[in-house]
């Protein structure tokens, strides 16, 4: 049945009086904190089938006639002077579309879009309503303006109207901006997400404008449902107006707002499979088998990588204080130990997963960038970067070593704050960055020398203060062992001949084995192996995250103050060094709680945090043996390298006390040779020391006295 435009208000008014009376009243307590009243798709459905498909094909008429209606309803109320908008919600699923499926068939239909805002604009004024000034007579005209790129002045001041007759071109039109009606207005880009995309595809655009109460609700790097009418603005050449458009599409309402991991699909079926998985004794080692299986050995680097993709459970403290959830872990290897393919693997096994390599990223590419858009008459937005198009998920960043230090230290707030705080071209915002970074990096001299008197961390081109935030560092060296060679040797060249020619699944005479897999069963079978498929793996991820937020035993809880409390005292014996800090106990507790989200459990038991100790002793021995010093890591200077710099320190301080003097060098090298240091080690400690500053040298070589 055909609805006539003329009774499309009265249909509104009858919907919104019988089914959200006491939602308009609400609307009119809290304006104008509150300026949309949301109608959901499926009560219009309910209420007429035939008006609600009336409103996805004639979306604009409906708009105003809702709008209308509201406003006439609110009056009724005793609000005058209230502006207020109806958005409509849950939109069906044949309105539903990728930035990429938008056609000419589109136009002048209500669709909806699942995409990423990746660029925003600044919300500024728009004429709605123009009010212009015949400047011959002094009348007032008014024009409605439907174009926001173009405004539309009277061609002729109307005698009708009480005016003067006289055309454009014999007088002047001055638009009044006190008496016109002006709307806020923003320009938005959104992108379509990078799990709808096929390898090597670049994701697709599209400029929206959200206007009134829509517009400054959005962030880069926000994930929305973006509900609204399209429209289309012919593109200029040479001055000249082409017969091609520009797809523009108009934000009618706007929906799920980043809850987390909601574009994974989970049917009742699966998450049953999830849950007998959940069960199973063998769970742990499931995982590790499922994490890059063509990738032999690696087994604690990968259980660590298994807790990353669950992370910890992120909170707010009583005092406003937030608690990061996710780890963060960091492979420093020699070349050649799979640490790039371990992060692709990882980037596409998790939910919104990103991988950037450290050598083509800067800052701005990681963080957000200031940019001048010619469609927004040249005005600044801003465009989000790779860590905040991550959120609540994993950004994967190769080369770590290799970015500019200035760029670089732009990961610092993003990696424990887990926001972006952007000052730039006069754009003042904060970008959410909750997402675990996996980063990996190579040795400044192409392999890591385990006898140099440099430790392994300082051996990379990274900072003491960023590499504080890993949670895990793991060290990855490729030394000779005949056995682990010959396993290593025979797993590669067994991945090498399962695989299937990729020209043949191109040409469509093979199938692609991953796909085959995933569509078969929720597991697979590899080496000889179970390993869950990948897509059975970022369904259980999301589940996991989004149902399972476990809190701490006290038996657990107390392993894990005890392992914080033995490992300091037992550091302690050292004069300057620290065994571990507040945030290696942090690290340690996120490493429990993913553990009892892989079992699905909502207790941290003892076993989750018998794990997470063990992974974080493992790691740690790795990289610096028994005696772990924190304060190795903050200086780069081995323990021994301290007590000797210390001692001569000492010497000198000493004889200068007891003769007042300045003290010879020859005297230092006759102590320290009593103290095991040679004199070649001593000159070099001296001359260290004398650039630091903390000796000086007063005249010349020959003597030294006490620096700052």
């Amino acid at each position: 049945m055909t609805i006539q435009e003329f009774d499309l208000p009265a249909r509104w008014r009858s919907l919104m009086t019988e089914q959200f009376s006491e939602a308009i009243h609400n609307l009119q307590v809290s304006w104008p904190d509150l300026q949309s009243l949301k109608i959901s798709y499926r009560v219009i459905e309910s209420f007429d089938p035939d008006f609600a498909v009336n409103i996805v094909t004639h979306p604009e008429l409906n708009t105003m006639a809702a709008n209308q209606a509201l406003r006439l309803l609110l009056t009724e109320l005793g609000s005058k002077n209230i502006v207020a908008f109806v958005r409509i919600v849950d939109l069906p699923p044949d309105c539903y579309r990728t930035v990429r499926q938008l056609r000419s068939e589109d136009l002048g239909q209500m669709i909806s879009v699942e995409a990423i805002a990746t660029k925003i604009g600044r919300v500024l004024p728009r004429t709605y309503e123009g009010s212009f000034e015949c400047m011959a007579c002094g009348h007032r005209i008014k024009i409605t303006q439907p174009n926001e790129q173009e405004l539309i002045e009277p061609v002729e001041c109307f005698q009708l109207d009480g005016g003067c007759g006289r055309p454009k071109g014999k007088t002047r039109f001055v638009q009044r901006v006190e008496e016109s009606i002006l709307i806020d207005s923003q320009f938005i880009e959104l992108q379509e997400p990078p799990e709808n995309l096929r390898g090597g595809i670049q994701p697709e655009r599209i400029l929206c404008i959200a206007e009134q109460d829509l517009a400054g609700n959005l962030n880069p790097g926000d994930r929305v449902k973006a509900n609204g009418m399209l429209f289309v603005r012919s593109q200029r050449k040479n001055g000249k107006e082409t017969p091609i458009f520009d797809i523009f599409l108009r934000i009618h309402s706007v929906e799920r707002e980043n809850i987390p991991l909601e574009e994974i699909q989970i049917s009742d079926d699966e998450e049953k499979e999830i849950k007998e998985f959940a069960k199973r004794k063998d769970i742990f080692d499931l995982f590790k088998r499922s994490i890059a299986p063509s990738i032999h050995g690696l087994e604690a680097e990968k259980e660590s990588l298994a807790l990353q993709l669950f992370g910890g459970v992120p909170g707010k403290s009583p005092d406003g204080t937030r608690l990061r959830g996710d780890i963060h872990i960091l492979l420093m290897g020699d070349p050649g130990v799979a640490k790039s393919q371990l992060l692709s693997y990882m980037a596409n096994l998790s939910p919104r997963g990103r991988f950037t390599s450290g050598m083509s990223s800067t800052g701005a590419g990681l963080t957000a960038a200031a940019v001048q858009d010619a469609a927004a008459d040249g005005r600044w937005t801003l465009e989000a970067g790779t860590l905040a198009l991550a959120d609540l998920g994993l950004a994967a960043v190769d080369e770590f070593d290799k970015m500019n230090p200035n760029d670089r230290s732009a990961m610092h707030e993003a990696m424990e704050q887990q926001r972006i705080s952007i000052s730039k071209a006069g754009i003042n915002a904060t970008l959410s960055t909750r997402c675990a970074i996996l980063a990996a990096a190579n040795p400044k001299a192409g392999r890591f020398e385990s006898v140099s008197e440099v430790p392994f961390t300082h051996q990379i081109n990274l900072s003491p203060p960023l590499l504080s935030r890993f949670d895990v560092i793991w060290l990855l060296t490729d030394n000779p062992t005949k056995d682990l060679d010959t396993l290593i040797a025979n797993h590669i060249i067994s991945t090498r001949m399962s695989a299937t020619p990729e020209l043949l699944i191109e040409q469509g005479s093979r199938p692609d084995p991953t796909k085959v897999a995933d569509s078969i069963s929720s597991t697979t079978q590899q080496a000889g192996h179970e390993i869950i498929t990948r897509e059975m793996m970022k369904k259980y991820v999301a589940y996991a995250k989004r149902s399972c937020h476990p809190t701490i035993t006290e038996e657990a809880k107390n392993m894990i103050v005890e392992f914080y409390v033995e490992t300091r005292r037992a550091g302690g014996e050292q004069v300057d060094s620290v065994a571990i800090t507040a945030r290696g106990i942090e690290a340690v507790y996120r490493l429990a709680q993913a553990s009892a989200r892989i079992r699905l459990n909502d207790k941290v038991e003892v076993e989750d945090a018998n794990r997470a100790i063990r992974i974080t002793r493992t790691w740690r021995f790795k990289l610096m043996g028994d005696n772990y010093d924190e304060t190795t890591l903050q200086s780069g200077k081995k323990p021994t390298k301290r007590n000797r710099e210390r001692q001569i320190i000492e010497i000198v301080r000493r004889i200068h006390q007891e003769t007042g003097d300045m003290v010879p060098i020859i005297d230092v090298f006759t102590q320290a040779e009593k103290g095991n240091i040679s004199r070649d080690i001593a000159e070099e400690i001296i001359d260290a020391l004398v650039i630091d500053g903390r000796l000086i040298r007063p005249r010349g070589y020959e003597h030294l006295t006490p620096g700052v």
